[in-house]
């Protein structure tokens, strides 16, 4: 596949195609989504973290679905990717559900 320049770019489809081969890991604070980016086609790894400060949560239970924005951090070069930027310039968000 050739390698596609840099454009911030979303679509419909870019949730369910990262999706169906996500692996996540879960982390004390978060979770680390392994997928590939559905529009470069890159894997990459994405750290969502759900708390910036520690801090008790009422009841000890986290919320059951939260919605992630995801965007391309491959390390792929894309031409016209600003120095300050990762990945394609693709974004989407996905939905996390706590299974336990």
């Amino acid at each position: 596949m050739p390698r596609l320049p840099y454009l911030e770019v979303t679509a419909a489809s870019y949730a369910d195609a990262y999706t169906a081969g996500l692996q996540v890991t879960d982390t004390r604070d978060g979770a680390v989504l392994s997928g590939s980016c559905p529009r470069c086609a890159c894997p990459f790894d994405f750290t969502y973290t759900r708390r910036v400060f520690r801090y008790p949560r009422p009841g000890g239970r986290s919320a059951p679905a939260v919605t992630v924005p995801v965007l391309c951090v491959c390390e792929t070069p894309h031409e016209g990717r600003p120095a300050d930027e990762e990945g394609c310039g693709a974004y989407w968000n996905v939905v996390l559900e706590r299974t336990s």
